[in-house]
């Protein structure tokens, strides 16, 4: 059974009083247990087409074209790009799945392995990404599960889903919206075999927001989470967004 949070903390602290224990965590020294910082953007929300999902592709983040695994298609929209990508995702059976696959620019190159979920690519080339790079199912010119902006080098998307075997605890929520502009943030959570639903809700005005959840909120294995922008007033509205996890193994004691 997994321990509470607040349990497997007060426990290490008794035992570990060297350094704090989310310190242990990003060490790797903490069994079974791993932090996740998750951060997207959308530079382009619009009052027409809102609510958004906050990442670079824009519009809401396709879910269904993931119903099933699939094989991903990598392609820049320059010819320069022809670094390693890494991919991050998650297998058939939501287990963790890594793959790196060289580019070859504006030919799209598939994976070897299927994709059920897929929350983050970076760019390993010698230098930033010229063009935008995009994962695709189907094809090169198939819908887009992933993007990576000009000169980022990596994802800025606020999609995720907690592996197999996991129990996700999310610690912060941070957004943001640029001068003048107003946003309704709405962090959606989809468990196996249910709808989305609300999980948290803010609305911000030229401002930041910053939030941590004192009772950590839990997220069971194969959990979704989108994070999605809505009632901006104008077009061209930019959001961001960070989001910290514990991700904790099940069975793990944790000390």
């Amino acid at each position: 059974m997994v321990q509470p949070k607040g349990v497997i903390e007060e426990r290490y602290i008794r035992r570990n009083t060297a350094e704090p224990f989310y310190l242990s965590v990003s060490k790797g020294l903490v069994a079974g247990h791993e932090s996740l910082h998750k951060f997207g953007v959308n530079f382009q929300v619009n009052s027409t087409t809102d609510p958004e999902s906050i990442w670079t592709a824009g519009g809401l983040y396709p879910w269904s074209s993931l119903s099933t695994e699939q094989t991903l298609y990598i392609i820049s929209t320059s010819s320069s790009d022809t670094g390693d990508i890494l991919l991050e995702g998650l297998d058939s059976n939501y287990n963790k799945i890594t793959e790196t696959v060289t580019m070859t620019g504006l030919t799209a190159v598939s994976t070897t392995n299927q994709f059920k979920r897929i929350y983050r690519m970076q760019y390993q080339g010698t230098a930033s990404n010229v063009g935008t790079i995009t994962a695709r199912v189907t094809s090169g010119t198939g819908t887009i599960v992933a993007q990576i902006d000009i000169g980022y080098s990596q994802t800025l998307m606020s999609i995720y889903t907690v592996p197999a075997g996991c129990t996700g605890y999310l610690l912060a929520l941070d957004a943001s919206v640029n001068k003048g502009e107003q946003v309704q943030i709405n962090v959606y959570k989809r468990e196996l075999n249910e709808p989305f639903k609300i999980l948290h809700l803010t609305e911000l005005f030229e401002s930041t927001y910053h939030f941590d959840f004192s009772i950590p909120l839990k997220l069971p294995e194969k959990t979704d989470i989108d994070v999605r922008a809505a009632e901006v007033g104008t077009n061209n509205t930019r959001i961001t967004n960070t989001f910290d996890m514990l991700l904790v193994k099940e069975n793990s004691t944790g000390y």
